[in-house]
């Protein structure tokens, strides 16, 4: 279980991650998770004085996530990695590589569950 996780709706994200930035955190990471039923999980990680603190925001496969690029610039880099891998878009990123940070044309969303097809025996 993660330790000190704060769960949010997306829209209060920017006032959280701006109070903790003025209270002297720093940006550490954020990952993400395919939950499998078309909701992703996105953690944001944050320091101070050797303390982690996370915030978890959870959306649907087709909402957009705004960015905290413009608090934080270093989330600039871990959002197109997970606009990459997972497809999700954000909102007002600095520098947007559009698809193109991590992988080729050709190669859609790798980390994004693919939905399951059962197949009767015969078929």
């Amino acid at each position: 279980m993660l330790q000190n996780l704060k769960e949010l709706q997306k829209e209060d994200l920017r006032k959280e991650v701006l109070a903790l930035k003025a209270d002297g955190y720093r940006f550490v990471t954020a990952t993400c998770v395919d939950l499998g039923d078309g909701r992703f999980d996105i953690i944001y990680h944050f320091d101070k004085d050797y303390q982690l603190t996370n915030i978890r925001v959870t959306i649907a496969s087709e909402e957009k996530v705004p960015s905290i690029s413009d608090i934080y610039f270093a989330a600039v880099f871990v959002e197109n990695e997970i606009k990459d891998l997972f497809g999700i878009e954000f909102e007002n990123l600095l520098i947007d590589y559009e698809g193109k940070f991590m992988i080729t044309e050709d190669l859609e969303s790798p980390m994004r569950k693919k939905p399951v097809v059962k197949v009767k025996k015969g078929e």
